[in-house]
């Protein structure tokens, strides 16, 4: 895999990046409760098109919720594994380190850790748009618009334009240059597959669906209190 062979460092503080933060209850599962001031699409779209921007993402249901419906996404819809949100969110829980995900959220350490206790390999690199777009291989990206840290999966890039599937408003296309400024660099991919390339990285049917919404109407709202508990980066061994 390109990615893995090349001169590329595994980024090991990048993967204790964390987002959406979440809430454990006494007995140690998770209380998944909506929270006012969340993540919303903007505008009122008819359910059909709604519908259409949401066929290959897995929705988030929490406003702190997009680490584990991005990693859902991913499976889901790029190595066949049907995977539900609340299962993935409950086994980052599981296998996670549960104090820190408590304070910060789920981090792309959290999905590794996910992975591996599932025979999974993954990894994070510290890599440009140039070299995800040669290696044609969909992964997690760390995007922080406006300050507000969230978990997206880069589905393509082309023309000036990175396709992405958001847990929070859906398939989507971003400016490169707009991407990139609010991109820290790190690259979370599966690792441990055979044929890992062309998993529907780049579909011509997936830009085209973008492109039928016409302009991109979703924008990031403020988030509510418990999603903004995110820490500054952080540095440890994985």
């Amino acid at each position: 895999m390109k990615l893995a062979r090349s001169a590329l460092g595994a980024a090991a503080g990048g993967l204790t990046l964390s987002a959406c933060a979440a809430v454990p209850m006494d007995d140690g599962r998770i209380q998944l409760a909506t929270h006012q001031g969340g993540l919303t699409l903007a505008g009122a779209a008819p359910r059909s098109m709604i519908e259409m921007r949401y066929s290959t993402v897995v929705r988030q249901q929490y406003d702190f919720s997009c680490g584990s419906a991005a990693l859902a996404t991913l499976l889901t819809y790029h190595y066949g594994q049907d995977s539900q949100e609340a299962d993935v969110f409950q086994g980052m829980w599981r296998d996670g380190d549960q104090a820190a995900i408590q304070r910060q959220g789920f981090s792309l350490l959290d999905m590794k850790r996910y992975l591996g206790a599932r025979g999974v390999d993954a990894n994070g690199y510290q890599v440009t748009l140039d070299q995800v777009r040669e290696a044609e291989v969909p992964g997690i990206a760390l995007i922080a618009p406006d300050g507000y840290r969230h978990f997206v999966v880069v589905k393509g890039i082309e023309d000036g334009f990175v396709l992405v599937g958001d847990p929070a408003l859906g398939l989507r296309r971003m400016d490169r240059d707009e991407f990139e400024e609010t991109w820290n660099g790190v690259y979370f991919v599966v690792t441990g597959r055979a044929n890992i390339n062309g998993y529907g990285f780049n579909e011509d049917a997936q830009w085209g669906r973008v492109a039928a919404f016409g302009p991109d109407q979703g924008v990031f709202q403020p988030l509510s209190q418990q999603a903004l508990t995110l820490t500054a980066p952080g540095y440890g061994e994985f």
